[in-house]
């Protein structure tokens, strides 16, 4: 009897511990980098996506395979058209999703552009150069217009924060963004 009272109790409390516990697809943190481009006259390259009509810190999207930072930023640099001789990490930035259970995690690197591939400029149109004050208003983003400030004021440390950021709409309206510092920014170097 005491036996089957003890198996009913440990039953009991392992059924919440089952029901909250993370499956193993929850619990994967994609890796999302952004390359922050900054030409020799200390401007940053920035991206107009059409569809949300706002320009952003380059990407190439989630890292996915057997991918290195180098080889990332190799393949956006030439998707690009820009020559580069260094790059630096900048930082690791968390981004939380509250209404879904997942974890963006975004390395910022700066990259110090020295030419173009084809010796005259971006060829694609939606690239454009600006002064640091011109791009932090262009930046939508509140998270990515901080990280670009932070980063670029501040470049001899590596940064880390988290946020929370959703509800994005096409054709951005910066009034419908949910936006929250859930860790301020901290040196991590």
């Amino acid at each position: 009897m005491n036996a089957m009272r003890n198996n009913l109790l440990l039953l009991l409390l392992l059924i919440p511990l089952v029901s909250f516990s993370q499956t193993k697809a929850d619990s994967i943190s994609l890796t999302f980098p952004k390359i922050l481009l900054i030409n020799k006259q200390q401007e940053v390259l920035l991206i107009f996506d059409s569809n949300r009509k706002a320009y952003e810190v380059p990407s190439m999207g989630l890292i996915e395979g057997p991918v290195s930072f180098r080889n990332y930023i190799d393949a956006a640099t030439q998707q690009i058209d820009v020559t580069y001789v260094s790059y630096r990490l900048a930082g690791l930035f968390t981004y939380l999703f509250p209404d879904k259970y997942r974890t963006f995690i975004r390395p910022y690197f700066v990259v110090q552009a020295t030419g173009y591939s084809n010796g005259l400029g971006v060829p694609d149109a939606a690239y454009k150069w600006f002064p640091l004050q011109e791009a932090l208003k262009e930046i939508k983003y509140p998270a990515s217009a901080l990280i670009v400030e932070k980063v670029l004021r501040n470049p001899k440390a590596v940064w880390s924060a988290a946020f929370e950021e959703y509800g994005y709409t096409n054709r951005v309206e910066v009034s419908k963004i949910k936006f929250k510092i859930v860790e301020n920014f901290t040196k991590i170097n």
